[in-house]
């Protein structure tokens, strides 16, 4: 038996063990595995147990063993060409939620609608539905029941809206309201970030540059450029992706690391650029002795407040929770100057950090830390970048932080886990194209930590998720004096 022949049955074994895995975990529990077939409904109890770290685990090997047999038998020009053609794949999803295709196809029930139908409904030439349809169903993403005959699945039916299709197109502005934001992120990433990634190459050449300002030929930034009245469609749809990429974790994330309730009655918690206020109204709906402060502009604050008033509006009545965000752009003021609010208990910043490179992020963080008072915490909720080789940086500093060690896949499964957990590679240049933004290594945050005048004291690497928790204080010494 040669090399590579070994590794097939050993990644085959692996599938094995994970199947085995998962099949114990739904048999002890009573609950039969999700359907492929049947849409995905996230109160589901089988739902639940896929986020259990046990399954979440197989569920990762089982992916990671299966992409890497691909890869190792497919022939290797039709690999890489067809993964060069993917920008088919986005534009398809981009336009099927665009035109509310699903939520035309949930009206229709399990037994689906044909594409001349779905193309009435929709005013799309249904020849041009039906292509779309196919290969995004080819590669699980819709069924076709019969030949040309499409309905939702698992997968696709994570695109809903949850409003009745005639509202969807009767209104465009608010068609995110209500939803779980996972349409607004695919809309978004396929049409800023998919116009963007059209100019990575050329943006390489030119210094100073990142692909968005290529693509929409400008000098402003993405945050500026939605700035303007006009583009208040762009800055809702925004906020709610970011509602989306919470929707995508599993539901108690924001306690999977730090702990909130260690903090005394009354502590004011800031959610830095928080949107509408997923993760802090979380917080405080299962500790409503906290204070929050939704920091944001002046777009997303307004959804904000019909937000909490929706879902947590003993909090608003009772004063328990502050808005802040006075101008069309006050966010990148308030980033960028000093922090008003004074020595919070928590300063939280969620998908923030990665928005900017090295020299805007240490402004943030600096600037948070003149605000701070000594018992000050600051919680960063980002994506920790893992090396997709074995080995570690050497830096005795960072084995001294808890929870800052790669963890790895068992060989000869990528170190990493390969494209089963290839989100943060992908949201790595995500946000270089967009924004200049940058996905960091542990070490990445702690240099970055340490210029801000903050401690990288521990990291809560959670299982079933990339999203970490790093939580940094206030440094003393030098570091300090720094500042």
């Amino acid at each position: 038996m040669n090399k590579e022949t070994s590794t097939l049955r050993s990644l085959a074994n692996i599938i094995v063990r994970a199947v085995d895995s998962m099949e114990r975990a739904y048999a002890e529990a009573a609950l039969p595995l999700p359907s492929l077939d049947k849409p995905f409904s996230p109160e589901d109890p089988a739902e639940a147990l896929a986020q259990d770290s046990h399954v979440a685990t197989a569920a990762k090997n089982l992916v990671a063993a299966c992409a890497q047999i691909s890869a190792t038998v497919w022939n290797p020009r039709r690999f890489v060409t067809n993964q060069g053609k993917g920008y088919n794949m986005s534009s398809c999803l981009r336009a099927v939620s665009d035109f509310n295709v699903v939520d035309v196809l949930r009206e229709a029930g399990e037994n689906g609608a044909s594409v001349n139908d779905i193309g009435a409904a929709v005013g799309v030439d249904p020849r041009m539905i039906e292509r779309i349809l196919r290969l995004l169903a080819t590669h699980h993403i819709f069924r076709e029941v019969s030949p040309g005959v499409f309905a939702n699945n698992r997968i696709s039916s994570t695109l809903e809206k949850a409003k009745p299709s005639r509202e969807l197109f009767q209104s465009r502005e608010t068609r995110f309201v209500g939803s779980s934001g996972i349409a607004a992120f695919v809309e978004n990433d396929g049409e800023v970030g998919g116009k963007c990634a059209l100019y990575l190459a050329e943006s390489l050449r030119t210094p100073g540059l990142v692909p968005f300002n290529l693509a929409y030929d400008t000098k402003e930034t993405l945050f500026e450029w939605m700035e303007g009245p006009e583009r208040s469609y762009h800055v809702n749809r925004f906020a709610s992706a970011m509602q989306g990429t919470a929707a995508m974790e599993p539901g108690d994330l924001i306690f999977r690391g730090f702990d909130w309730s260690a903090l005394p009655r009354e502590s004011v918690i800031v959610d830095v650029g928080g949107g509408i206020g997923h993760e802090s109204l979380t917080i405080a709906k299962k500790y409503p002795h906290l204070r929050v402060v939704n920091q944001d502009f002046a777009s997303p604050i307004e959804f904000s407040k019909a937000h909490w008033k929706k879902c947590f509006p003993e909090h608003v009545e009772k004063g328990m929770v502050e808005f802040l965000g006075e101008s069309t752009f006050d966010l990148l003021h308030d980033f960028f100057t000093p922090q008003s609010v004074k020595n919070a208990a928590v300063f939280l910043l969620r998908h923030i950090i990665h928005d900017w490179p090295d020299d805007r992020a240490l402004v943030i963080l600096q600037n948070l830390r003149k605000a701070a008072g000594e018992e000050t915490q600051l919680v960063v909720i980002d994506k920790l970048v893992p090396f997709a080789s074995t080995g570690t940086v050497a830096d005795s500093k960072m084995s001294a932080i808890r929870g800052a060690e790669q963890q790895v896949a068992e060989a000869p499964l990528l170190p990493n886990w390969g494209p089963a957990a290839a989100d943060v590679y992908l949201y790595d240049l995500t946000m270089h194209l967009m924004v200049g933004g940058i996905e960091r290594t542990a070490q990445g945050f702690y240099e970055l930590f340490a210029k801000a005048g903050w401690k990288l004291v521990e990291i809560h690497q959670s299982p079933g998720t990339q999203m970490s928790h790093i939580v940094g204080v206030p440094a003393r010494g030098e570091l300090r004096k720094e500042l």
